[in-house]
């Protein structure tokens, strides 16, 4: 079974886009939670997931849209996350509203940042020198922190696929991960997309052109 696996959407459609045409052929795909915030297409991108039926747990901005709670977040992350609860459609609301903290797979478990319960599962992130005095007794997929890496410990691995909708590790390409459960193999992939068309977005929705930026820089 190949299982597609992908983080930090950000409503970032057309890269989203992009990574499922490379998915295409996966039998299931999981994702690692904020499928909305810094990007204008919120309703576009959750109707995808929900077309593709794609399972994916809650992130921080996905739990900030539902809860109206924005505070702790910097000037760029505020303001895309006020314009996003103001466009997104209810029934995408409850879409987010049902999604869970954490998934368990046969393979692995799926959380979006600090493997745990509760918030510290949106909130703490994980990066990968963090993983040099600490490991898990599971398979773990995750996000949160747009660092594409996996690890391995012994027979255990800690993998995050990467941010599609918004790369912060130098590679401005989408990036996502593809698990092997038969050879138990990881790959991890990048794949390029129309970054010009997300930022005529982004700049016709009013929003902050330092999102360009960032996608332009892969930071």
């Amino acid at each position: 079974m190949l299982i597609g696996l992908i983080s930090d959407v950000h409503a970032n459609l057309p890269a989203l886009q992009a990574v499922l045409d490379k998915l295409e052929n996966c039998d299931e795909i999981y994702c690692c939670g904020d499928i909305v915030g810094y990007y204008p297409y919120p309703n576009e991108v959750i109707e995808m997931l929900r077309d593709y039926e794609i399972n994916s747990v809650l992130g921080n901005h996905d739990y900030s849209v539902l809860t109206g709670d924005v505070s702790g977040y910097n000037y760029v992350a505020e303001t895309t996350l006020r314009w996003t609860i103001s466009h997104i459609k209810d029934e995408n609301i409850e879409f987010l509203s049902e999604l869970p903290f954490s998934i368990s797979t046969n393979y692995f478990s799926v959380y979006h940042g600090k493997p745990g319960e509760g918030l510290e599962v949106l909130f703490e992130y994980i990066f990968p020198e963090y993983l040099n005095d600490v490991s898990f007794d599971e398979n773990v997929v995750i996000g949160h922190t747009h660092i594409q890496f996996v690890k391995w410990f012994d027979d255990k691995f800690v993998l995050n696929p990467g941010s599609v909708g918004q790369p912060r590790d130098g590679d401005s390409r989408a990036a996502y991960a593809v698990f092997d459960s038969e050879g138990f193999k990881i790959k991890l992939k990048r794949t390029n997309y129309n970054i010009d068309e997300v930022c005529d977005a982004v700049d016709k929705a009013g929003l902050p052109t330092y999102l360009c930026d960032r996608l332009y820089m892969g930071v």
